[in-house]
């Protein structure tokens, strides 16, 4: 039987967050590649989910739809965003599909509805479906309506969180552009240590040093995805956060080998 993992390619990783729409083809590609390398044995079946990174975040923060809506100008936003998020989705699914993989793009703004920015109802039949035979569904952060707000941005971790209470994924890996969750960010600050592991025991101590993603992030940074990662631990799901960027990593991860910070209970 298949071991199902949840996979999530970080906007920082497959996009320059600094620059405006711009993808990291090369990596995306190679990460693909990973994926489908590590999926040979026959052993794993996977959902892979990504953030925007330079994509929707622009228009986001342009627009304040994080906000909810706020003005008449919110609903174009809304529409910007959503565009921005499914090109980059259209680049990953096409790179997968490239690598060898039956990846089909699921949509969070045509599924899910949330309230307050929680997600209420995400449609999961497709999903189940794709599961179940040799597909590989790739779902990303996007804006969807809310009940309350008119309009909330999901991040890939909030999607996450409540799918994988669906699906009970053994683990989950989340792909960045560190090794791993840092007591302040590395690529400021040269005393950064790496944290091996992170539990609900040692979290308050670490707290204070989870800061926020390099470059522009309106969904939270590292602060936001811990919270979510450690409640999925305490439901018994393990995360495991790795560089996505050193070569082998993805692959290395997925095949169960120890990399990056483990989060779990």
């Amino acid at each position: 039987m298949s071991e199902l993992v949840f996979v999530k390619l970080g906007g920082s990783l497959i996009t320059d967050k600094t620059k405006p729409f711009t993808a990291r083809m090369g990596v995306i590609k190679r990460l693909a590649k990973e994926i489908h390398e590590a999926k040979q044995g026959g052993k794993l079946k996977l959902l892979v989910g990504h953030g925007g990174g330079s994509f929707p975040h622009v228009p986001a923060k342009k627009y304040q739809v994080h906000k909810g809506v706020i003005s008449p100008e919110t609903y174009r936003g809304i529409a910007e965003v959503q565009d921005a998020a499914s090109k980059l989705n259209r680049i990953v699914v096409e790179s997968l599909i490239e690598a060898g993989e039956n990846a089909v793009s699921v949509q969070p703004s045509a599924c899910a509805v949330a309230s307050e920015g929680r997600i209420i109802h995400f449609d999961v039949r497709p999903l189940r479906k794709m599961l179940s035979e040799n597909l590989l569904p790739v779902p990303y952060g996007d804006v969807v309506v809310d009940l309350k707000r008119g309009c909330s941005i999901l991040s890939t971790e909030v999607i996450f969180d409540y799918l994988a209470r669906k699906f009970k994924p053994s683990r989950i890996v989340l792909a960045g552009v560190t090794d791993g969750v840092f007591t302040s960010d590395p690529q400021l600050s040269e005393k950064a240590e790496r944290i091996p592991e992170i539990t609900p025991a040692n979290f308050d101590s670490v707290r204070a040093s989870l800061a926020g993603s390099h470059g522009i992030d309106v969904t939270g940074g590292m602060l936001h995805k811990v919270e979510i990662l450690l409640g999925l631990a305490e439901f018994g799901i393990p995360s495991n956060v790795i560089n996505g960027l050193e070569e082998g990593n993805l692959k290395n991860a997925l095949l169960g080998k120890k990399v990056g910070t483990v989060i779990h209970k």
